[in-house]
């Protein structure tokens, strides 16, 4: 597989620092905020963002999947129950925002369960994917159209651990 050079560590590094800012002015620092990564791929990236995030933020897991290989299969595949947040401020978190499916349904989920507040963010945006009308609230970072790997995202469970954001050629 030929792997080309999308953002580096570096610029992956500072996006999250900017985006958490942002996060941090929308949530504030005193009410509880559940932040809710989507396994496996968002790992990378909550933990980055987390660091950067003041201590209200509490990390919670789920994981779902709707890919195999490069493509999205159009259904969600949920290997895990979401958490108790009723009444609760909510952050999705998620590695790629692409068509929109995943997000769209775990945020409509969380508010039928009774969230009080939903927003979401990605590490990055890829632009032109929307199967479903559905924008992330908060962007690290965007792209074109075209199958990203490393900093969490994968080809068939690899390259996640890639330091930095590649395309495949």
């Amino acid at each position: 597989m030929n792997i080309k050079l999308l953002y580096t560590a570096e610029q992956i590094q500072k996006a999250v620092q900017n985006v958490a800012q942002e996060i941090e002015n929308f949530y504030g620092n005193e009410e509880p905020v559940v932040a809710l990564c989507l396994l496996n791929g968002a790992i990378w990236y909550a933990a980055d963002l987390l660091r950067c995030l003041p201590p209200n933020f509490e990390l919670q897991t789920i994981r779902i999947s709707s890919y195999e290989g490069t493509d999205s299969t159009g259904k969600l595949k949920w290997h895990s129950a979401l958490p108790n947040c009723a009444g609760k401020q909510v952050l999705v978190i998620d590695d790629v925002l692409d068509t929109g499916l995943t997000m769209k349904e775990v945020c409509n989920a969380l508010l039928e369960n009774g969230a009080s507040k939903v927003a979401s963010t990605v590490a990055i945006n890829k632009i032109g994917r929307r199967s479903v009308q559905c924008e992330a609230d908060f962007c690290a970072l965007q792209c074109e159209d075209c199958f990203l790997v490393g900093y969490g995202l994968d080809f068939n469970g690899k390259y996640r651990n890639l330091p930095y954001i590649g395309y495949v050629e």
